[in-house]
């Protein structure tokens, strides 16, 4: 048997092993708070409760909470990824995993086993998305950030730095979603589309991988995640 469908590999440890690897983005999302919580305050940044808010909000909860949870990943991918490998190594699937190895080996590579393991996994199992909607969060996340981050930077070089900082804040926490939104369209369009096959491995990877520098690098993947989609299904 070539592919199957989760319903035939159920698997929860599946569903965490997507939770973990898409988190750090989320937790991302701080950063761009915080900065907005920085430009609201505004001249009272780095002096005062809102000051000290702002700061803490930026760097501390980006910071602390980027180690809580890399340790906890860290700790648990292991158990997710051999428990995993092992429902799949157990179903009539054509790839043949070891667990051993996969749960050895992300104890010392843990993030980028997850990066392999879903690019794998999807290449054998199909997942299931029944909404259509998802390309329009894609296209927000090709579009606004770099325009937000665009005008940000005039704003806070011609001495608006409240207003800039805010709308930097604001570019990335649109950029934010964009990584588990083109994870999801492309499962939708694979199931769709006689002609297209994306792998959704494959575009969340790049959308982790270029987590950080997201807001210039989503553009380019997103125009041409979206033309293609709409090559294949005719939908945008």
């Amino acid at each position: 048997m070539g592919m199957v469908t989760v319903n035939d590999v159920d698997s929860r440890s599946y569903r965490a092993v997507e939770i973990l690897l898409l988190l750090p983005t989320f937790l991302f999302g701080f950063l761009g708070l915080g900065l907005i919580i920085v430009g609201i305050g505004g001249e009272s940044v780095g002096s005062g409760p809102l000051g000290m808010a702002s700061i803490f909000g930026t760097f501390g909860v980006w910071y602390l909470g980027g180690i809580v949870v890399a340790l906890i990943s860290w700790l648990v991918t292991p158990f997710f990824l051999y428990f995993d490998t092992k429902k799949v190594q157990e179903a009539d699937v054509d790839w043949d995993p070891n667990p051993v190895l996969y749960a050895v080996a992300s104890f010392f590579l843990g993030y980028l086993m997850k990066l392999h393991h879903l690019y794998k996994r999807h290449q054998y199992v199909v997942d299931w998305v029944d909404r259509d909607w998802w390309w329009t969060i894609v296209a927000i996340g090709t579009v606004l950030p770099p325009v937000c981050l665009a005008l940000g930077g005039v704003l806070v070089s011609s001495g608006s730095v409240g207003i800039g900082l805010t709308l930097i804040g604001v570019g990335i926490l649109t950029a934010v979603p964009f990584s588990v939104a083109i994870y999801r369209d492309a499962t939708y369009v694979r199931l769709q589309s006689g002609t297209w096959q994306p792998n959704p491995g494959n575009y969340v990877n790049l959308g982790v991988f270029f987590m950080i520098p997201g807001p210039i690098v989503y553009p380019i993947i997103g125009c041409y995640y979206l033309f293609r989609r709409h090559r294949a299904i005719g939908t945008l």
